[in-house]
């Protein structure tokens, strides 16, 4: 007999909400059904398969990726993405959104139709979840681009971003945009309408278009304190608000943070979690084609990218300029819990619950409660990955 049903013993259990000690977790077709005292006998325990934490370990909701372009040298906008999935699932992520850069509508649109197949395949189910698609572009400020290219930035449109929308496959759930350019608080307007996450980002928005595009629905930053504008001098030692001091004081926003420690220093992220708390921080790799793979020096296109021994989670350009984070999204749970004030459980939710919750999925998804999916990792205290559980199936 095949054994699908589980019982996960002598494991610390972190939820986002509280820690749980002395239970064993009992999966049952997919879901998570029993959390029982382990002192209790499980009747019929021969029906089961038995993993043994031995105390060592801890079980998590699995974690959620929002913002990643990739991952194992392939790019989400025309790679391939069971090689991608494979590399996420060797990091703990049970979901994700393919992040597309700023490219071509056509090829947007060709991306789109891939994902949907690829999601379709029934022969990927053993991988992460695609739970939709994020487009980081293409209505950005041409002065905070980052590495966006120049050539496919475009004009806010709404008739154009309606277009988006229909050619999607309803994978859309996330746009990266710029509030301060023309027509795109109109933009904003079109994606509430149809329940798309507004996330503002690439910007020098001042605080006046930042609370016109809240008023429109916007609920997102994208990256905060990366690619965005700063307090300014109105006069000699009189400084006026700028993009990213505003965005701290405004409850209605969650503040995409990449948990890599070169991209937001710890005293920043420190500063955040003092302002928006647990509940309005979610963790992101925003991670590049080359995450996963060893220190080296790689071609990704016209570029050239170093990863270097000292610090693999940063990729390099030549120059030595910031090109982007390689960081696996547990190592990012790891660096916010141990250079910040937040608990294990806090860093946990901003890495499952908080991602679930902005794609209206926490019902079914990103904590351990009885009737859940049994969407899961185990890990040890120096935060390696031991299991990972999806809808109730081992797969790692």
């Amino acid at each position: 007999m095949i054994k699908k049903d589980y019982i996960i013993k002598n494991g610390v259990i972190i939820s986002p909400f509280k820690t749980i000690k002395d239970r064993n977790l009992v999966i049952e077709g997919g879901k998570i059904t029993k959390l029982l005292n382990k002192d209790i006998n499980f009747i019929n325990e021969n029906n089961y398969e038995i993993i043994d934490l031995k105390n060592e370990h801890f079980i998590s909701p699995g974690l959620i990726d929002i913002h990643t372009h990739g991952g194992g040298g392939e790019d989400c906008i025309d790679g391939n993405l069971e090689i991608i999935s494979k590399c996420k699932l060797n990091q703990g992520i049970t979901g994700y959104l393919p992040t597309l850069i700023a490219s071509p509508i056509s090829m947007i649109f060709s991306a789109f139709d891939r994902i949907n197949t690829f999601i379709k395949d029934k022969k990927n189910k053993n991988l992460p979840r695609i739970l939709g698609t994020h487009i980081e572009g293409i209505y950005l400020s041409h002065k905070y681009r980052g590495a966006q290219g120049l050539e496919f930035l475009r004009k806010p449109d709404p008739s154009e971003c309606k277009e988006i929308i229909n050619n999607s496959h309803g994978l859309l759930k996330i746009m990266t945009l710029s509030p301060e350019l023309e027509n795109c608080i109109d933009v904003i307007e079109v994606l509430s309408s149809k329940g798309i996450v507004s996330s503002l980002g690439h910007s020098d928005a001042k605080p006046d278009d930042i609370a016109k595009a809240i008023n429109k629905g916007a609920t997102h930053i994208t990256h905060a304190f990366n690619a965005m504008g700063e307090m300014s001098h109105k006069e000699p030692g009189v400084r006026s608000s700028g993009f990213e001091s505003y965005i701290l004081i405004r409850d209605e926003l969650k503040l995409e943070v990449i948990g890599e420690l070169t991209h937001v220093d710890p005293n920043i992220m420190e500063m955040i979690f003092r302002c928006k708390g647990d509940e309005n921080i979610i963790l992101v790799t925003d991670s590049l084609s080359v995450s996963g793979l060893p220190a080296g020096k790689y071609n990704i296109g016209v570029t050239k990218l170093n990863l270097a021994d000292e610090n693999p989670y940063v990729a390099r350009l030549e120059d030595g300029g910031l090109a982007g984070s390689t960081i696996p999204m547990i190592k990012a749970v790891q660096n916010f819990y141990e250079n910040t004030s937040a608990t294990l459980n806090q860093a946990i939710r901003m890495a499952s619950y908080n991602p679930l919750h902005s794609l209206g999925l926490t019902s079914k998804k990103g904590s351990i409660e009885i009737g859940k999916d049994a969407d899961l990792i185990t890990f040890n205290k120096d935060f390696a990955i031991r299991d990972v559980f999806i809808e109730g199936k081992k797969v790692l």
